[in-house]
């Protein structure tokens, strides 16, 4: 029995064939087809659906209506905004790499791709909501709680660090230390050393001298919400660690 997507979804079809009050869509991720009405096709009156879709034309649609014992998908065009376009293509181009790299996988361990999928790739996929981010997170040293063996297991870390480089952000900020107490010099140092430490495995914090009284501090995190943490982090140090005598300030500035 074929699988259907779920209405509400977005998905990637193909232009079949086109007849005056719609057109017949191939849905590429599912092998099954769909129908795009002429209604769904623009928000705006469409005197000549074929100025707007062309066959063989790829289309990212939303799926409206699914009636599975009818065998009869509903697409909309209309409904698809450009960020829900874009995001769709992204994640469909993701897949298609999380593929190839399952197919590496099983080509190393002289195993078929088919097998790889199913030991691997499916209960990971499951886990981590899609292959490719399975990838990413073996990647990055994460242990799954899925039950894969070992050989599969270190085949894609393999694979996965040999071809996935982890994304970063970046933000930097300029520190000014001014102390006007004796041992002054070394109550600069300390701030300073407080602040490198703050680096962790996945946190990467670097301070770089400018000229007395300014430093750089750059800050690298694997996502937005990290790096806003740490930077806050780094706020929170200087008002606990810099001595009343110290004159401080610290500015954010994107990169």
């Amino acid at each position: 029995m074929p699988t259907y997507p779920e209405s509400g979804e977005f998905v990637l079809g193909t232009v079949k064939k086109i007849v005056p009050y719609g057109a017949f869509v191939f849905l590429d991720e599912y092998g099954c087809d769909g129908f795009l009405h002429i209604s769904e096709v623009s928000s705006g009156w469409v005197r000549n659906i074929r100025e707007h879709v062309k066959e063989g034309q790829k289309l990212v649609l939303m799926v409206t209506r699914v009636d599975a014992e009818k065998r009869q998908i509903d697409v909309s065009l209309k409904k698809v905004g450009e960020a829900d376009r874009k995001r769709k293509l992204e994640s469909h181009q993701m897949g298609k790499r999380a593929e190839k790299l399952l197919e590496r996988v099983a080509f190393k361990l002289g195993k078929t791709v088919a097998l790889a999928k199913t030991e691997a790739g499916d209960p990971l996929a499951q886990e981590f909501g899609d292959l490719y981010s399975a990838f990413e997170a073996l990647s990055a040293g994460e242990e799954p709680k899925s039950k894969v063996a070992a050989a599969w297991l270190n085949a894609m870390r393999e694979v996965a660090k040999a071809e996935i480089k982890e994304k970063f952000v970046e933000e930097r900020g300029l520190l000014k230390l001014k102390s006007f107490a004796g041992d002054g010099i070394n109550q600069v140092k300390d701030v300073l050393a407080a602040i490198g430490k703050v680096s962790s495995d996945k946190v990467s914090v670097e301070v770089h001298y400018l000229g007395a009284p300014s430093y750089y501090v750059d800050v690298k995190a694997p996502d937005p919400k990290m790096l806003g943490k740490t930077m806050g982090k780094i706020e929170q140090l200087l008002l606990q660690k810099a001595p009343k005598a110290m004159e401080v300030s610290f500015e954010r500035e994107k990169k």
